[in-house]
């Protein structure tokens, strides 16, 4: 059998952008800031970080100050879980993987809680969040922010992660992304898949095997994925 045309075991979604409607927040960081109404603050810390200003860990943890001081709480994270819609069949399409014996992962560098929130009537089908976790205190505000185990600014090590975790060829790995930031999976040599591009260079078949360019229904996937 030709490589190419190996069963797919595991397909890996990115999350903004990808399982979810496009938004005029890019990702959950922003419908957060959003949410607390300090996008002057957002875009003050990040170019402090893009100038070199602040460290990566030092932009989480101003980040974490101000979401704290601001009562950012497991209900704030519910209302932005509700305002947020998945793409069409999203639940569709992840079931049917699920059913024919596909893992599936979702590598985000956004807000896991969200995520779980979102998901909350279909993570039976998901194998793992990879994301950035808040814990609470007793009264559901935000205490802690739990760093991924891996770090998700370069895609490629959580892929890697996963090809050696479960035994799998790279022709058996699906990824699918829609953004700049999702690029770096084309390294480990996987299919990739971008979705409703967002900034990335979806023209470039180096980077993305095959790209959806307008899409309002994740079934469109399937196309691309090996079921036998």
């Amino acid at each position: 059998m030709n490589a190419n045309n190996l069963k797919t075991k595991a397909v890996i979604f990115d999350f903004d952008g990808t399982l979810t409607k496009p938004n005029k927040y890019e990702s959950s960081w922003e419908r957060t800031w959003a949410k607390i109404d300090k996008l002057d603050e957002d875009e003050r810390l990040y170019n402090l970080f893009q100038t070199n200003k602040l460290t990566f860990n030092q932009w989480l943890e101003e980040i974490f100050k101000v979401y704290k001081d601001s009562n950012v709480s497991i209900s704030t994270f519910t209302e932005i879980a509700n305002e947020t819609e998945l793409i069409p069949n999203a639940e569709k399409t992840l079931k049917n993987l699920y059913e024919n014996n596909i893992k599936i992962f979702i590598l985000s560098g956004g807000i896991g809680n969200i995520i779980q929130i979102k998901l909350k009537k279909i993570l039976k089908y998901i194998e793992d969040i990879e994301a950035y976790f808040f814990e609470y205190d007793k009264n559901g505000i935000i205490n802690n922010v739990t760093m991924p185990k891996l770090d998700v600014e370069d895609k490629s090590n959580y892929v890697n992660y996963i090809k050696d975790k479960y035994n799998l060829k790279k022709d058996e790995i699906v990824f699918i992304g829609n953004d700049k930031n999702d690029e770096d999976a084309y390294k480990t040599g996987i299919k990739t898949i971008c979705i409703n591009p967002n900034k990335a260079n979806y023209t470039d078949k180096k980077i993305w095997n095959h790209c959806i360019l307008s899409s309002n229904n994740l079934e469109d996937i399937e196309e691309y994925i090996n079921f036998e």
